[in-house]
């Protein structure tokens, strides 16, 4: 590992003074280093199913039509568990 520790914002300081400390292990466990794919993956899946538009216009109607749909997708997730 040879990410330096002088330079750049502190919030990495930081974060590579952590992971030079536990090792990358450690660190990715701390940090959640890994986790962003399932996130990924649930946004992909939705955006496949329902497109990345609304027909609503409003944002009142937004919020109805995206809740609506996250609703059934719910629960279709829920189906398979």
């Amino acid at each position: 590992m040879n990410a330096r520790v002088d330079r750049g914002p502190p919030e990495r300081r930081n974060s590579v003074i952590i992971l030079k400390t536990l090792g990358e292990k450690a660190w990715g466990r701390l940090m959640g280093y890994g986790r962003r794919w399932t996130a990924e993956t649930a946004f992909s899946t939705f955006k496949r199913l329902y497109g990345e538009y609304c027909m609503a216009r409003s944002m009142e109607n937004i919020t109805k039509e995206l809740s609506a749909k996250a609703y059934v997708f719910n629960m279709l997730i829920n189906l398979q568990n």
